[in-house]
């Protein structure tokens, strides 16, 4: 009642209402109280935002801005200095990049033509070289998902030369995806804290028969339990100028998203992935352009 009572008087003398995010910036200890009156008498003068006026006063910097600006709309913000986190995963770490932006694009893309339907919920990312790459790809874009509150579970099945848990900082023999498999041992996806809504399932123990696995009715098994815990699924594979193991999981999957480097990916390999992979019946919902 107090708070609508100040609103109507700051509507009756025209006089701005108390900033929340100068309250947020002296709660975090991020301004003084001193600070916090200086840069309200100038965003008062001069008809700023507090957090323009802070800038402009140099008593809070771009990164303090952008944390209360994170908070203020729930959506996670990484400080890169202090993550354990991959500085590659931009889509964590730089919001406003042209990189993000392209990925949040392409993540509504796929939501309006694809995981609009309850039976669509896993989608593997494929491409025919740099097994790095289709992680990276494939993790940011599940960042992006995870950004909007979605429950997001990201799974590494290249099971020859495993790249996520590197990405995420997670110990390389830490269980995952081969041992849920084998039924070697019961174990969760890791939770990334910072992400709130982002899951990830390491490809686990170096197993000697990778393309047995993953063709198994035991993965199809796990991968349907697993499902009913996430809204969706997103897979990194391997590349498939080495290995044919990243069709087995597009085929389960259903669809696939293929990831072609610029400058690098040949046409004819793009072309051979996506005839083979309509061969085996999987729906290609178009490609992500890598730089």
């Amino acid at each position: 009642m107090n708070d609508l009572a100040n609103m109507r008087q700051d509507e009756t003398t025209g006089q701005k209402p108390p900033s929340k995010m100068g309250r947020m910036l002296l709660d975090s200890g991020k301004i003084s109280a001193a600070d916090f009156k200086s840069i309200l008498e100038t965003q008062v003068a001069r008809d700023l935002r507090f957090g323009d006026a802070a800038l402009e006063l140099g008593l809070a910097n771009t990164a303090d801005i952008q944390d209360v600006l994170a908070q203020q709309f729930a959506y996670p913000l990484i400080p890169q200095s202090n993550s354990k986190l991959d500085p590659r995963l931009f889509t964590a770490f730089r919001p406003d990049s042209r990189q993000t932006e392209a990925l949040r694009s392409l993540r509504s893309e796929l939501q309006l033509r694809y995981f609009n339907h309850r039976p669509h919920l896993s989608l593997a990312l494929v491409g025919a070289e740099d097994a790095l790459g289709i992680a990276l790809t494939t993790a940011n874009l599940a960042i992006t998902f995870a950004q909007l509150g979605i429950r997001t579970l990201l799974v590494d099945s290249n099971l020859r030369s495993p790249q996520l848990h590197k990405l995420f900082g997670l110990n390389e023999r830490n269980p995952g995806l081969t041992d849920l498999i084998a039924k070697r041992v019961l174990l969760e996806p890791n939770a990334i804290p910072e992400l709130g809504s982002l899951w990830l399932l390491p490809a686990g123990t170096q197993a000697p028969n990778p393309q047995e696995l993953l063709a198994s009715q035991h993965y199809s098994k796990r991968m349907r339990e697993l499902s009913e815990n996430f809204d969706l699924i997103l897979l990194s594979t391997a590349p498939l100028n080495r290995t044919l193991d990243a069709q087995l999981v597009a085929a389960h999957a259903g669809a696939a998203l293929v990831v072609v480097q610029e400058d690098v990916s040949r046409l004819e390999d793009v072309e051979t992935i996506c005839n083979n992979l309509r061969g085996f019946g999987v729906r290609l919902l178009g490609a992500a352009l890598r730089k």
